[in-house]
Order: C-alpha cells, then structure tokens, then sequence
C-alpha cells in the first residue's frame, strides 16, 4: 500500500503536477491521521471492553463472597442473641437467696451453660484485599459501592472489637470464676458445687457483665447495625444485571 502510495507521488512530481502533488500529499496525510484515529478508537475500545469484563468477573466474585458473609453474620448474631436472652433468664432469678430448687437447678444450668457464646464475626475479605494489594479499587464504577468496599475493612475491625471485649471477659472472668466453684458441665446434680457462690453479688455481677457486653454487641454501639447496612448493600450494588 505505502509502494502504491509513492508511485502515485512520484508520476505527479515527473508530470510536474506540482499542485496535484501537493494537494494528493495533504489528502494522504488527511487519511493516513483518520487511520491513526480509527486504531485509537478501536484501541480504546478494546480496552475499555476488558476493563468492563474484569470488573464484571471481580463483582460477581464479591457478590458472592459477600452472601456468604452475610449467613456467617447472620448466625454469629443468632448465637449472641441466644447468649443474652440466656444471661436474662438467669438475671430474672436474681436475687438468689438460697440453694435453689432441683427444677431451678436444672434450667439454671443450662441458663449458664448457654451463656458463655465467645463466637466472633470473621467474613471472607479474598476479594477486597485483592483490589488492594493491586490498588485497583478504581476498576469499579460506581462511585458508592466503591467507597463501602474501600471502608469494609475498618468496619469490621470495630465491630470485631465489640465482639472481642465480649470473649475476653468470659475468659479472663466469667469461667475462671465458673471453673473454681461449678462442675466442669456445670451439672448442678454434683454435690461438690459450691451453690453458695449462686447467692454472692459477684456471681450476680459477673452474669449482669455478660449480658451488658452482649447488649452492647447487639444494641448500644451500633456497630452490628453498620456492619449489617453495608453488607447488604454492598451485596445489592453487585447484583448480576439481567440481559
């Protein structure tokens, strides 16, 4: 094509067709400029076609990272709530003034078996932290979803500390002190427990602890309740869109 090109230019010079010569010179230039644009374009093209598909492929990818997020989430707050109505009923015997009765017994066993949970939220973050130890959080047009992807992290860490606070009190407090006086099952049908802690203001501070750092996971902080907003938006705006 470039040969074909000269040979054109070349008989207008040896025609001494000087201004066809110039005029077919700028033609050429007019076209070869219009070539060199269409290449961008469909360059560009291309490029934006894969970026579209990549980011196509990674919000699918967190879309179902996420769902299975959100079940973790859902049931660690199930076992919460079980643990806090638990250390209500056993709060709703107080104050215990004397051994119990076998049947108060027997529900106040299970009461404070049930009240120890130590259970932490702890969601897949395989997709998020590939976006950024890559920086390319940016593939990700929509400007809303990509700030909640972009703050998940601290997010969670907050709420995970709730839950943290929540586990280290049952293990630095509330069994050390069960260990000492109960069963190891707390089967209350073993003489050797020592019933007479069920009266003391300790036992009674240490279950009302417990159900105050459950309370405050569930309730007061709030954070459950952020973490649960972003999640379940972070999982709509990744939503495959239907053909």
């Amino acid at each position: 094509m470039i040969k074909f090109f000269r040979k054109i230019r070349q008989n207008l010079i040896m025609e001494n067709k000087t201004s066809k010569y110039f005029k077919y010179a700028i033609g050429e230039i007019v076209l070869v400029v219009i070539g060199i644009l269409i290449a961008l374009q469909i360059n560009n093209w291309n490029e934006n076609r894969l970026k579209s598909n990549k980011e196509t492929a990674i919000l699918a990818n967190i879309h179902k990272e996420f769902k299975q997020n959100k079940k973790q989430l859902d049931s660690v707050v199930g076992l919460h709530k079980k643990v806090h109505s638990n250390c209500s009923k056993i709060i709703n015997l107080f104050p215990i003034l004397s051994k119990p009765e076998p049947a108060v017994l027997d529900s106040l066993s299970v009461y404070l078996w049930e009240s120890y949970g130590g259970h932490t939220f702890n969601p897949s973050q395989t997709s998020i932290n590939a976006l950024a130890s890559t920086s390319s959080f940016d593939i990700i047009k929509n400007e809303t979803l990509r700030d909640l992807l972009i703050s998940w992290n601290d997010l969670v860490i907050d709420y995970q500390e709730e839950e943290l606070r929540s586990r280290d009190h049952i293990w630095d407090q509330y069994d050390p002190y069960f260990s000492k006086h109960f069963d190891f099952n707390l089967n209350f049908k073993d003489e050797r427990n020592n019933f007479e802690v069920l009266q003391t203001l300790e036992f009674e501070y240490l279950v009302k602890s417990r159900y105050d750092f459950l309370n405050q996971i569930l309730n007061s902080s709030g954070e459950l309740q952020q973490v649960q907003e972003v999640l379940d938006n972070i999982i709509e705006l990744t939503k495959p869109k239907s053909n």
